[in-house]
């Protein structure tokens, strides 16, 4: 997870640049590239549409947002075009207001980083999926723990995995791939069963364990393993329909938890 940097839209006024800082400090803190965004040309009459576009490209080419709260971007017309193009093509973001203290900023940019993450357990027959949505998670600026890419020589293989499980599970999504062979003898299932008991130590969690159904005839043993939990089924999808679909499916449950 360490080098899947993940870059940020900051939605602000440039009047209020040095509270923005203290916001772009903190998101570096926790690991995150924020993106303080401001164009000279703003100030220049007749370049409103080209500006248009330039914001809503580089909207486009990203998935994560913070919004910058303040009287100075209530008043802003170019915030409130980048709010709704955000809000228009539907994507995860958080807001902070620049009165607040420091610590309470933290706290939010700490929920945006659980919002983030992601550890993808999977079976070796399913890798290929596995791997196609792990690529389709980074593209869609997610940090993730892809075992093929992130294991590497000289690792302690089981305590890495128990170490990025616990990040996945109080800072993320873990993501359960399962076809009909799931059952209980594998290496797989002991990574479930640790990532249940971490989720039960935490006090007031939401359900970050997502299973990913591969197979019509596994989702009753899925949720008699796991519980009566959201799922993402992909049967009868090919591997790159499945793989999008899966990070679609995660982004509007992602929308759903905390924006709704």
């Amino acid at each position: 997870m360490e080098d899947n940097k993940i870059f940020v839209f900051l939605s602000h006024s440039h009047h209020d640049y040095e509270k923005v800082r203290v916001v772009r400090d903190l998101l570096e803190k926790e690991g995150f590239r924020p993106l303080m965004f401001f164009l000279k040309c703003l100030e220049k009459e007749g370049y409103e549409e080209l500006t248009r576009t330039l914001i809503k490209e580089e909207i486009d080419s990203r998935q994560r947002f913070v919004l910058c709260n303040s009287k100075n971007a209530d008043e802003s017309d170019w915030v409130k075009f980048e709010v709704k193009h955000i809000k228009e093509t539907n994507r995860p973001y958080e807001v902070v207001d620049l009165d607040w203290p420091n610590n309470k900023i933290a706290d939010v940019i700490k929920r945006f980083k659980i919002r983030s993450t992601v550890f993808l357990s999977y079976p070796r027959r399913l890798t290929d999926l596995a791997n196609k949505v792990n690529q389709q998670l980074k593209l869609r600026d997610f940090k993730t723990f892809f075992d093929k890419d992130d294991l590497m020589v000289g690792d302690s293989f089981s305590s890495k995995i128990i170490d990025q499980i616990n990040i996945a599970v109080t800072e993320g999504y873990f993501l359960v791939f399962v076809d009909e062979n799931f059952n209980e003898n594998t290496w797989q299932y002991e990574e479930i069963q640790t990532a249940l008991r971490i989720q039960e130590t935490i006090a007031g969690h939401k359900n970050q364990i997502i299973p990913i159904i591969t197979s019509d005839n596994v989702t009753d043993l899925v949720k008699k393993t796991l519980g009566h939990i959201s799922y993402i089924k992909v049967s009868n999808k090919s591997s790159f329909d499945a793989a999008e679909y899966i990070v679609d499916q995660l982004i509007k449950l992602d929308i759903k938890n905390y924006q709704d």
